[in-house]
């Protein structure tokens, strides 16, 4: 077993819900989060009591969403070709060794 960790852009969810699914993942677990990193933060307008400012910015931390899911070793590579294919995917994946699991 392995489990995957993947971060993207809030709008990538649904594409990688989506190739998740296509691929029958069961569980999946994710998290709005705010992070800094590899990924491109995107410059916002400053906006002081309400009136715009006209001031662009990059904020020091971006909102991701942090998707996790533990497949089986035969469906690592299916599911990592096919969001590097997907277009509208950027991020990052990390792949690990699971080797136990108990149900409480």
């Amino acid at each position: 077993m392995k489990g995957l960790i993947i971060y993207v852009k809030e709008n990538s969810f649904n594409a990688v819900k989506q190739i998740l699914v296509d691929n029958q993942v069961d569980g999946i677990t994710y998290f709005d989060i705010m992070g800094q990193g590899h990924l491109d933060r995107e410059s916002t307008e400053r906006i002081v009591q309400g009136y715009k400012t006209g001031e662009k910015y990059t904020p020091e931390f971006a909102r991701r969403t942090r998707i996790e899911t533990v497949v089986s070793d035969s469906k690592v590579n299916l599911i990592t070709e096919a969001l590097k294919k997907d277009a509208n995917v950027h991020g990052r994946i990390f792949i690990f060794d699971i080797s136990e699991s108990q149900d409480l």
